[in-house]
């Protein structure tokens, strides 16, 4: 039995609620030039109320910063990335101003519950750019043993005038139903017979000619007819608990049924069923072995029926059908990124056949046709017939969520502004381009100036690291994972109407809410614990463990060969125009570190401060500054008085501004206390503070995650204590680790002579 460690998520997620935000400002609980939609003001003239002026800001730099241009090293056995800081010409750092404007404009988008302000595109907020991301598109994700128990073979058979189907579906055995009972004991009962592909599995290829014959009598979507065994897996308090049916003989041309398989003794078998119809259905591409396609597989399937009254007849619609294309885009998607990372051949997944097919047509459409076979993901209608929801090629593989992230953020309303009338704060202030902007669209509806400028970065107080740290791989977040990204209209972790952790395909449903990726701070590394010698996380430096053994791929890790050290100092100044009083103190909160420290752990140590994130490796604890305006970095003048300025030529602006005190732009103490009560304020400062508690803050293990995925066979929901997302960093138990329990082994039953049956046809 293993036994994991209690640990914080490295990847977690804050919640974005718009309604909420505008009701409480339409209530005038919060201000409604920050929570309000509106038009961002223009740049031709400065309003006597707005206030124009400077920050001066001063960043320390608390855990190791890592940013720069990545090469990659091809002369080895291994090509080799490295990254390394950009310098000027006399070998000083250089810091480009957008990494500043990125990273104060995060925390002020997430302060103000604004529109993400990038969405899927090609460009971040750095100005790093990256694959572009089909957030239009429905995402899929790989289904899990117990929902393919679920999934009914079906074949079509007839094409329909409005380009649907009519199609069969092949229950299997239906005596049997969907479970096998042994007293208390249920065995969930696969609905396709197995039909071993070769020598591995739980029979003995028996058959005079071999695989050979066995191949040419058994091709792709070929009717045949077969005697059958069903068999028990599980049994012997080893793997899963269910029952399958496996061929056993196979009907030649002479109509005489031939062996192909005699089932392992070490098999419990329970009875048999002669002169079964069937379908076969080989998911493995033409040419290759099931084990190519996954390693454990060493069976294709027979698709049978043998109802008394003959098949169900369904209807599958065009809808159900362009979900299948989803479903095989995904594939061909996975199997293109393997080539563009240049995976070697031996590590790349093998296409099953539909997507072999799809690659084959070099772009067409996915067509099926009739007398196709697929799996159906089948549901009840009141009156007990069904209907299909989704079509898949494979039984344990990608399936479609039923929403995608871009209906998803419609409906929540933060999608990027698409027009001059619905911009948000962060829109307002940092500026906006409208992503596709309609015909003939002029000005604040195609684009808007921001209002801050951020000047050079002074780096003359930099330290810098050459020791080469070659960083842990820093995995891209998967949104298909779902659970590290969404939440209910409350905030919080979305779960069913018991309370209880949802199935993986509950999860991209309608009325579910995209949460802003977090990557909390690592506090043991702000304290300078677990550093090497040279000042960098050792953690951050380590290699994946799988299975107890130490995976060293170098070509998926990223070596910085220069880094800025703890304690380095950077400076910058950042002009404004035109500001309301709430929009400058907004601005203010989140240049104010003590601002990012949860109610909860305030004290009065000037160390417990929260901080902002910059530059790669977040997740790993990199990249932590401590942010605030420096003594004496606030110079604020009023429109009014600028415009004086002007008239009577005694300043101008950058020249007239009086220096202000930081405490003069704080929210009042209702406004503060109502903020300081909202889900995604309080995420905020869990995420910029980090955890006392010291215990890790890291990605879920791979034997963690596989524990955490654990399913109800019958059900298909999560197991007991399991299907545990990222701990809500909001609420009273923002500061509580995750904790997946240990897997419990279940004792060996002990096997006593079971009766065996024969049924035929």
């Amino acid at each position: 039995m293993v036994e994991f460690e209690p640990f914080h998520s490295a990847v977690n997620r804050i919640p974005v609620l718009r309604d909420k935000a505008q009701g409480l400002a339409e209530d005038g609980m919060l201000p409604e030039d920050l929570f309000a939609t509106g038009k961002a003001p223009g740049h031709d003239h400065l309003e006597p109320e707005k206030l124009s002026g400077s920050i001066d800001l001063e960043m320390i730099v608390r855990t190791p910063l890592v940013f720069g241009e990545q090469t990659v090293d091809t002369n080895g056995p291994k090509d080799r990335h490295f990254i390394d800081l950009p310098m000027d010409g006399d070998g000083g750092l250089v810091v480009p101003p957008t990494m500043i404007k990125g990273m104060i404009s995060r925390a002020y988008e997430t302060l103000t519950c604004s529109r993400f302000r990038v969405f899927g595109d090609t460009e971040d907020r750095e100005g790093q750019r990256r694959p572009k991301s089909k957030h239009s598109d429905r995402l899929t994700y790989r289904g899990d043993p117990a929902s393919a128990l679920q999934l009914v073979p079906l074949r079509l058979e007839k094409k329909n005038s409005d380009g649907g189907f009519t199609a069969a579906l092949l229950q299997g055995d239906t005596m049997v139903t969907t479970d096998y009972r042994e007293g208390r004991i249920v065995y969930p009962t696969m609905r396709a017979a197995s039909l071993q592909a070769g020598m591995r599995g739980h029979a003995k290829l028996c058959l005079k000619g071999g695989l050979e014959r066995l191949e040419r009598m058994t091709p792709h979507l070929k009717e045949i007819r077969c005697h059958m065994t069903l068999c028990l897996h599980g049994d012997r308090g080893r793997g899963a608990r269910y029952a399958y049916w496996q061929v056993t003989h196979i009907q030649d041309n002479s109509g005489k049924f031939v062996e192909a398989f005699r089932i392992d003794d070490s098999v419990t078998t329970i009875e048999d069923m002669d002169n079964v119809p069937g379908y076969v259905y080989r998911s493995t591409a033409e040419g290759d072995s099931p084990s190519k396609l996954f390693p454990r597989k060493h069976d294709e399937r027979v698709f049978f029926d043998v109802s008394r009254g003959g098949p169900e007849r369904v209807v599958v619609s065009e809808d159900v059908l362009r979900d299948y294309r989803i479903v095989i885009d995904s594939y061909i998607a996975y199997r293109e990124e393997e080539e563009r990372l240049n995976l070697p051949l031996d590590k790349r997944h093998r296409p099953n056949r539909a997507t072999a097919e799809a690659r084959d047509g070099e772009g067409a459409p996915v067509e099926l046709k009739e007398g196709d076979l697929a799996y159906a993901v089948v549901e009840r209608n009141r009156d007990g017939s069904h209907f299909v929801r989704q079509l898949l090629p494979v039984m344990i593989g990608r399936r479609a969520y039923r929403v995608s992230p871009r209906d998803l953020a419609r409906a929540q309303g933060i999608l990027p502004v698409s027009d001059r009338d619905g911009a948000t704060a962060a829109d307002r202030l940092f500026g906006y381009v409208v992503p596709e902007a309609e015909d003939g669209a002029r000005r604040g509806d195609v684009s808007s100036r921001g209002r801050l400028i951020f000047g050079a970065v002074d780096a003359s107080r930099a330290k810098i690291g050459h020791k080469e740290k070659t960083l842990s791989p820093v995995l891209q977040p998967k949104t298909t994972s779902a659970r590290r990204f969404l939440t209910d209209s409350e905030g919080r972790t979305p779960t069913d109407e018991k309370g209880a952790p949802l199935a993986r395909g509950e999860h991209f449903a309608s009325g579910q809410f995209l949460g802003a990726a977090a990557y909390p701070v690592h506090r043991t590394l702000v304290e300078r614990k677990n550093l090497d010698d040279s000042g960098f996380p050792r953690r951050a430096q380590d290699e994946v463990v799988l299975a107890g053994r130490k995976q060293d791929n170098i070509g998926v890790r990223l070596t910085a060969r220069s880094w800025v050290k703890i304690d380095s100092r950077l400076r910058c100044r950042v002009s404004f125009s035109n500001l309301s009083r709430n929009e400058l103190t907004a601005l203010v909160w989140v240049l104010t570190p003590k601002n990012l420290v949860p109610p909860r752990e305030r004290n009065d140590d000037p160390r417990t401060v929260g901080f902002l994130q910059m530059g790669l490796g977040k997740p790993l604890g990199l990249g932590a500054l401590e942010v605030r305006i420096a003594e004496g970095g606030l110079h604020v003048i009023s429109g009014k008085d600028l415009g004086a300025a002007y008239e009577d030529l005694s300043g101008c602006l950058g020249e007239s501004e009086s220096q202000t005190e930081v405490s003069e732009y704080s929210f009042a103490e209702g406004v503060r206390a109502e903020l300081e009560r909202q889900p995604w304020v309080q995420a905020l400062q869990r995420a910029a503070f980090g955890y006392t508690d010291g215990k890790e803050v890291r990605y879920m293990s791979l034997e963690e995650n596989k524990a955490n995925n654990q399913t109800d066979f019958r059900t298909g929901k999560p197991k007991e204590r399991r299907g545990l997302s990222p701990q809500d960093l909001h609420g009273d138990g923002s500061h509580r680790c995750t904790h997946i329990p240990p897997d419990e082994k279940r004792a060996p039953r002990s096997q006593g002579p079971r009766p065996r049956y024969r049924r035929g046809r």
